[in-house]
């Protein structure tokens, strides 16, 4: 455990000193015309949670990101997702329930980005936010149907995760995320610079 947290302290002080050496690329590249693009929109669909769950409606996001305006590689911004997720157990022709889960998250991230390459942006952040939850139980069977009255548990949102955005062009690109952000464990859409 101890050569563990020795080994991811190591890796954290050579990303942080790799990117310092790149920040001025950072700068350059991602932001190129910085000066008018400062606000960036993304727009995607993820996939969530699947151990016992059929997925509804799979999460559709949305973010901001915002260059703050210092010389460091950070943006912040805010993030809103929603899914729907449905859950089953029982024997369907004597005793089932069906619970449908519907989840609207809202929340804040931080990005800080690592460029190396002229219109790639490669970044790790994190997302702190609230999921509010409303749920539908219903059992069927030879007994009868009812509602149980379960009504859902919202939830603190929490993640963090990693990315990729190519632009094509100076406002349009496309990204790729990889981590437990905005309800999902995994996401692709479209960004937009302003």
């Amino acid at each position: 455990m101890r050569k563990l947290k020795g080994l991811f302290l190591i890796l954290v002080l050579a990303i942080i000193t790799v990117s310092g050496a790149f920040a001025q690329t950072w700068y350059d590249s991602y932001a190129s015309g910085i000066e008018n693009n400062k606000l960036f929109i993304n727009v995607g669909i993820g996939f969530g949670p699947t151990s016992g769950y059929t997925m509804g409606i799979p999460p559709i996001s949305a973010s901001l990101d915002y260059k703050l305006p210092i010389d460091l590689p950070i943006t912040i911004g805010a993030m809103a997702a929603y899914t729907t997720w449905k859950y089953s157990v029982g024997i369907p022709s004597i005793y089932k329930i069906d619970v449908t889960y519907t989840n609207i998250g809202f929340g804040v991230r931080g990005m800080y980005h690592f460029n190396f390459v002229e219109n790639l942006d490669t970044y790790a952040g994190l997302t702190i936010g609230y999921v509010i939850q409303s749920a539908k139980a219903e059992t069927s069977g030879s007994y009868g149907s009812y509602d149980t009255g379960y009504d859902g548990v919202s939830f603190f949102l929490w993640g963090g995760n990693i990315g990729v955005r190519y632009f094509f062009t100076d406002l349009v690109g496309v990204y790729f995320e990889l981590g437990y952000s905005g309800l999902q464990f995994a996401g692709v859409g479209v960004s937009v610079k302003f």
